[in-house]
């Protein structure tokens, strides 16, 4: 099971240079999902829960303390402490490399602004791999050099309301779809938008948050 938590983790500290016309690709999206009320966010907490199959369920919790880089990780026995984005210890690699990983999962809209280090594409309209429907397709491309599984892409198919409803994750950028899931069950968070529901079209493969708090 431990290669499903790993699935989507990406640099946002590496450099690189964008075209503004790239930026803006994306910037509807992050704006759609309350980008511009994260400022005010002065804690983020929330439960990643993963199941494959017919495997028992996983979790993780956190709290993220924005302002302070500073991130909790609660288990039954204690509480971790750590700067998001110090890996100056295997722990901290490991526990930087879930945290990243999981809140991608929460909030991948804002880091189409946020990121550094990949190349945005407008694909068009094209047919969503779930639902069958048309969207708006954009693909992000990160380099060959960026954060813990670098060259990874995504393929976003987004619907009318600038909302991400499906993706594609390719694993270092391979031809085929590494793993599809939807992006569904949006709810609003003092103005973050969240979809706390993401599913593989068979339901094999199942990523859901519980425990969502966002204070400002």
């Amino acid at each position: 099971m431990k290669y499903i938590f790993f699935l989507i983790i990406v640099a946002t500290l590496q450099c690189c240079n964008e075209k503004a016309s790239e930026k803006k690709m994306g910037h509807p999206v992050a704006v759609a999902s309350g980008i511009e009320n994260f400022k005010n966010v002065k804690m983020i907490e929330f439960i990643f829960n993963v199941q494959k199959d017919t495997f028992p369920a996983s979790s993780r919790h956190w709290q993220w303390f924005p302002h302070k880089n500073e991130v909790i990780f609660l288990t039954d026995s204690s509480n971790i402490k750590f700067n998001r984005g110090d890996t100056s210890t295997q722990e901290l690699q490991k526990l930087n490399a879930r945290f990243t990983n999981d809140e991608y999962w929460l909030l991948y809209p804002f880091h189409l602004d946020w990121d550094s280090g990949m190349e945005l594409v407008d694909n068009g309209i094209k047919t969503g791999p779930i639902s069958g429907k048309a969207m708006h397709m954009l693909t992000t491309k990160y380099n060959s050099t960026a954060g813990f599984t670098p060259a990874d892409m995504y393929s976003l198919y987004i619907n009318d309301k600038q909302q991400i409803q499906e993706w594609e994750y390719h694993k270092a950028g391979s031809p085929e779809a590494t793993l599809v899931t939807s992006w569904e069950n949006y709810k609003d968070f003092n103005g973050i938008q969240v979809s706390q529901d993401h599913k593989t079209k068979d339901g094999k493969f199942h990523i859901w948050f519980t425990g969502i708090q966002i204070l400002n």
